[in-house]
């Protein structure tokens, strides 16, 4: 069972990774301001998950790998196009495997209910 502030956690430390990573790289203040303002934007809603009060907690559907790893490689094209174009290589690569993937597991899916 997935939690949401155990996403926007996780969120929210994917934003801080990817800014010490983009600081390798000298970036130009919209890249940079891009990044500073998607993490300061997820600042209030963190702030809102810690105060006290009624919670009802409620699981999150499960999610398949290769959507996440879609997800992510998309991220890494959108980055890349920034950052470089190696980066957006990168990101195409996994892209590929990620669509791959995904295809094996939505016709095993379908299998499984025609069975």
């Amino acid at each position: 069972m997935i939690r949401p502030r155990t996403v926007l956690a996780g969120w929210g430390t994917a934003l801080v990774v990817l800014g010490l990573i983009l600081l390798a790289f000298e970036p130009t203040e919209y890249v940079w301001g891009l990044l500073v303002g998607s993490a300061l934007a997820l600042a209030p809603f963190g702030a809102i998950m810690l105060l006290p009060g009624r919670r009802e907690e409620r699981a999150l559907p499960d999610m398949s790998l290769p959507t996440v790893v879609v997800a992510a490689a998309l991220g890494l094209i959108a980055l890349g196009l920034a950052v470089g174009v190696w980066l957006a290589a990168v990101g195409a690569e996994v892209l590929a495997v990620g669509l791959f993937v995904l295809i094996r597991e939505l016709r095993a899916q379908r299998r499984a209910g025609r069975s």
